[in-house]
């Protein structure tokens, strides 16, 4: 199983490029981020931290790190408008477009869509609409760029109430009714656990369309082995199943990052990665 790290919830008690750094030295190969333009979960606010992509490409490519994604715009649509709201389309499609040309820039695969919130006044079958719409425009700008889209459902019940896209089933359904392989599902175990249970299933069924994972402890977002999913059970039927791509840390530490990574792949009985120990 290859394993990620999520830069914005890990070392952040460092610069973002160090950050990439301090990945790259506790075993993990794999790592993403969030927002281009600026640094998320810094006590509890948003703060600026423009980041340069020739810098991170060069920061990533020195720790022997392969950036997998970047995110486009807020789950909420308060940063890049979203897609539920056709009236802010001009809006996302520009983030869309600057966040893609990063990507392409600092050499990161993909792009985390979230789909925004649901509008007042709209039916549920009018936003779906307008998400289609807003995808269809978007996969065009990712195929131009050479960048995949990775679609994200998650949960509205903890953590993003009026969250739009709450269900993996609805999430492929759209994948596939677009059609393109710049689109993928982006699988998050934690938000699923709260929103359906049944991950194997539902992962088993989707698997093709299946373009990246995340990870976290539920209840409280913390380490796997802190919550009542079977982290350990799960990764091994998803290893079974042929999942090729990347299955993602993304949860808050409790223990300093190094420590808390290390502990994590020895719960996984994954391979230690080199250099797994406190920093």
């Amino acid at each position: 199983m290859k394993m990620g790290v999520c830069l914005e919830m890990f070392f952040t008690d460092r610069p973002f490029l160090d950050r990439i750094e301090a990945a790259g030295k506790a075993g993990y190969k794999f790592a993403e981020m969030w927002f281009t333009d600026m640094t998320a979960w810094k006590d509890g606010m948003r703060s600026n931290d423009p980041k340069d992509p020739a810098k991170t490409r060069a920061a990533a490519e020195k720790a022997g790190v392969v950036l997998t994604n970047a995110v486009i715009g807020s789950p909420d649509g308060g940063i890049g408008g979203g897609l539920t709201n056709p009236a802010n389309r001009k809006q996302w499609l520009a983030r869309a477009n600057q966040t893609l040309e990063f990507c392409r820039a600092a050499g990161i695969g993909a792009a985390i869509v979230c789909s925004g919130n649901r509008v007042d006044g709209k039916t549920t079958r009018q936003t779906r609409k307008s998400v289609v719409t807003g995808l269809e425009r978007t996969v065009k700008k990712a195929e131009k760029f050479g960048v995949d889209l990775l679609l994200e459902p998650l949960n509205d019940k903890t953590d993003h109430p009026g969250y739009f896209l709450t269900s993996s089933e609805e999430g492929a359904a759209i994948c596939r009714e677009i059609g393109s392989p710049r689109l993928r599902l982006l699988f998050d175990c934690y938000h699923m656990q709260i929103m359906e249970g049944d991950l194997c299933g539902h992962i088993r069924k989707n698997l093709d369309i299946i373009g990246h994972m995340h990870s976290g402890g539920h209840p409280g977002r913390h380490e796997l082995w802190l919550g009542e999913t079977n982290y350990p059970f799960l990764v091994k039927q998803i290893d079974a199943m042929g999942y090729s791509g990347v299955f993602a840390l993304e949860y808050l530490p409790t223990l300093e990052s190094a420590e808390s990574l290390c502990r994590a792949a020895a719960y996984l009985e994954t391979e230690k990665p080199q250099g797994c120990a406190p920093q």
